[in-house]
């Protein structure tokens, strides 16, 4: 139950996609939240096909 499982983790950029993407403090471009691979949230949807890679 990691997020490179999961249906909203975008693996080319690392990102997080559950959510809208959010305007950083100071930027003037919203932008998905970075995570990594291996962590974890209370969200988490598992994609069939990503988990069958990493299986």
């Amino acid at each position: 139950m990691h997020c490179q499982t999961c249906a909203f983790y975008n693996e080319s950029g690392s990102e997080c996609r559950r959510y809208a993407p959010q305007p950083a403090e100071n930027e003037k471009k919203a932008s998905w939240p970075t995570v990594a691979a291996t962590d974890w949230c209370g969200e988490y949807k598992e994609d069939p096909n990503k988990a069958k890679k990493t299986a």
